[in-house]
């Protein structure tokens, strides 16, 4: 039986700062398995721009091959990730593994708002009402220890509740940043 939690690496988190590789990552999550052709197609690309970043995800350990289809003129390979759900938790344990993870946390937010501005650019964004697709929020705020574990119980619970995609309905993309502003609480 597959494993549902892939912890990642250093280099296998480094693998995903490219926007493609992560792209097709992402893609996965939702269609958990594909050939190279329906990635290029659901992701408005040529198949020859994704061979290279399946094989370097596939050499490093972030794909497997879970089977065959007939293509057009040979078979094709049908990819999945190695597990449903990727972990950095062990990668981020490092000095080096915390750098890759900013950066991450840089392409993830550029991705998010790229994706942001075309669904608005496009009119397929809902801002209001039990139907909102679409929202924008910035919080800085204090937090005790209560406070703080209370929110990571709530990110938690959202974690869980994003990792059990629907086989139906509209797809989203749901982009969290937690961070400490860098600013130290004053001592009085």
């Amino acid at each position: 039986m597959m494993q549902t939690k892939h912890f990642l690496t250093e280099a296998q988190l480094e693998s995903l700062n490219s926007p493609m590789r992560l792209a097709i990552i992402q893609r996965l999550e939702v269609d958990k398995e594909a050939t190279v052709r329906d990635l290029a197609h659901r992701m408005g690309k040529a198949a020859t721009a994704l061979y290279h970043h399946i094989r370097e995800l596939e050499e490093i350990g972030l794909l497997r091959i879970v089977g065959e289809r007939k293509g057009t003129r040979r078979p094709e390979a049908i990819y999945a990730m190695v597990a449903p759900y990727l972990s950095s938790a062990k990668a981020v344990k490092t000095k080096k593994g915390r750098k890759i993870y900013s950066r991450s946390g840089g392409r993830v937010a550029d991705a998010a708002a790229r994706a942001f501005s075309s669904a608005v650019q496009h009119g397929d964004a809902r801002f209001d009402g039990a139907s909102r697709n679409a929202a924008i929020r910035f919080y800085v705020l204090r937090a005790d220890k209560q406070k703080l574990a209370r929110l990571n119980q709530l990110l938690q619970e959202l974690e869980e509740l994003a990792c059990h995609s629907c086989d139906e309905g509209e797809e989203i993309q749901l982009s969290v940043l937690l961070s400490p502003t860098g600013k130290k609480q004053d001592g009085g």
